[in-house]
């Protein structure tokens, strides 16, 4: 007993031996990028290395060969979702504790190497650190995941705090085998029943409010287009909270939970402002605004469930006096309740572009080109074919209120919108360079439904620089 106990002893000094100590002062880095607290802010600090061959991770203070700080076993991507080898600067999405879209299962301390490859802690099946999975922890040292890195949850949370985003990061598939150093590391790992948990007494990162900027934004379970799916079609002005913050990306929960990925662009926030927070009265369920104090009383209007609503009294037991969407009227407290909410920005109106459209002339020259719909002026256009002189819209979507944040066609083009979102589909008129544009509502396709200079359809979304 005591042999085994003096064995555990000097694996645990083993590993705190290579984890260095934190620095007092700690930072939250500017701008779209995750709200961690840093420990290190410097990005050349330290360089990071993953060798495949082995299944090491390796930090090094400066650059590689320089004198290491932290090693580890770990544990990347198996045959069919190989890590990818290279050299890359950290992302700036992070994460906390986390959970996969795409998986099931929840890791501690996301770190973004590139895209959907993150250095996070072994697998647990809820947030309780007791349910930490068996399996990834023993398989420490074995190329068993879905592409990303897995690490000790220590050695995930050092990262996490010391290496920020734009910290080298090599992964490396050409080393030569080393038994010696994986077999040191190995025995350096306390046994599953043995390992501690790493303490955190640091506020967990900020999650940022935001509201989707148009209609029809996806939300996906990753960044790519082959293997993720949409999990969810967002509306304009629906609300979310931000996990993870990237000027590319971000990871957004909606009100019933649901997570996935969003484009930046297509999202307002504000990642520096204080995250504020009021008063709110929201339907709990399907509800209505009464003419009078009485559920017999005519329905002036139905409020959704989640839906919000203006109360300014509470004239009787069980009713507040209010309005909903412009509509007043009385709303039952049992269906109405008060609570504490989110502080979200609010989009700007529609905004109306100033005049600096080319009609669409008939007969036009065309030079061919890929179809964007970008077109050098004067009538000479490159990509897709002219209109017919009076072209007849197809039917487009209904949205709410455009918006147009700063959105522009891109300066020293003119941009085709078309009746469809189609290169065959008839053109209504030509765009030039540096008009403002009010987005309606997206598409994955990359067609966005516009509005520009009174005119409305569709533009491809190569031809605009999204403000």
């Amino acid at each position: 007993m005591k042999k085994r106990l003096l064995a555990l002893v000097l694996c645990l000094a083993t590993a705190i031996a290579l984890i260095p100590a934190m620095p007092a002062e700690a930072t939250v880095l500017p701008g779209m990028t995750s709200k961690v607290d840093y420990d290190n802010t410097d990005p050349n600090r330290y360089t990071i290395e993953i060798d495949l061959v082995n299944q090491i991770i390796t930090v090094y203070e400066g650059a590689i060969g320089g004198p290491i700080v932290l090693q580890s076993l770990c544990t990347t991507g198996n045959e069919e979702n190989p890590t990818g080898a290279g050299t890359f600067k950290l992302g700036q999405l992070k994460e906390r504790f986390g959970y996969f879209v795409a998986f099931g299962q929840y890791a501690q301390y996301w770190t973004q190497v590139v895209r959907g490859i993150y250095i996070h802690s072994v697998m647990y099946n809820s947030k309780k650190l007791s349910s930490m999975s068996r399996t990834a922890y023993r398989k420490l040292g074995e190329n068993l995941s879905h592409g990303c890195v897995r690490v000790l949850p220590h050695v995930a949370q050092w990262i996490f705090y010391n290496c920020p985003p734009g910290t080298t990061c090599k992964i490396d598939r050409k080393k030569a085998p080393d038994p010696e150093l994986v077999k040191k590391l190995k025995a350096a790992i306390p046994s599953y029943s043995d390992y501690e948990q790493p303490k955190d007494t640091k506020a967990d990162p900020a999650e940022i409010p935001a509201v989707a900027r148009f209609d029809n934004v996806p939300l996906r379970t990753g960044f790519s287009n082959s293997r993720d799916t949409t999990v969810a079609t967002l509306s304009r002005g629906q609300k979310m909270t931000l996990l993870q913050l990237g000027s590319d990306w971000c990871k957004a929960k909606l009100a019933d939970g649901t997570l996935g990925y969003v484009r930046t662009k297509y999202i307002l926030c504000d990642p520096d402002a204080p995250v504020k927070k009021q008063e709110i009265y929201q339907a709990t369920k399907k509800t209505y605004v009464y003419a009078s104090m009485d559920t017999g009383a005519k329905k002036l209007a139905t409020i959704p469930q989640g839906g919000e609503a203006a109360v300014t009294d509470n004239p009787k037991k069980g009713w507040w006096y209010g309005s909903y969407n412009g509509v007043t009227g009385y709303l039952r407290t049992k269906y109405v309740v008060k609570r504490t909410a989110l502080v979200y920005p609010t989009l700007e109106a529609a905004v109306t572009a100033a005049p600096s459209v080319t009609p669409t002339p008939g007969g036009g020259i065309s030079v061919g080109g890929n179809g964007s719909g970008i077109s050098t002026g004067g009538g000479i256009s490159i990509g897709g074919s002219t209109a017919a002189p009076t072209p007849t819209p197809a039917p487009a979507p209904t949205p709410s209120a455009g918006v147009s944040s700063g959105t522009r066609v891109k300066e020293g083009t003119q941009a085709r919108m078309r009746a469809s979102g189609s290169t065959n589909a008839a053109v209504v008129a030509l765009i030039d360079g540096g008009t403002p544009v009010t987005i309606l509502s997206v598409s994955e396709t990359g067609w966005y439904y516009c509005k520009a200079n009174g005119y409305t359809g569709y533009m491809h979304s190569s031809c605009l620089v999204m403000g």
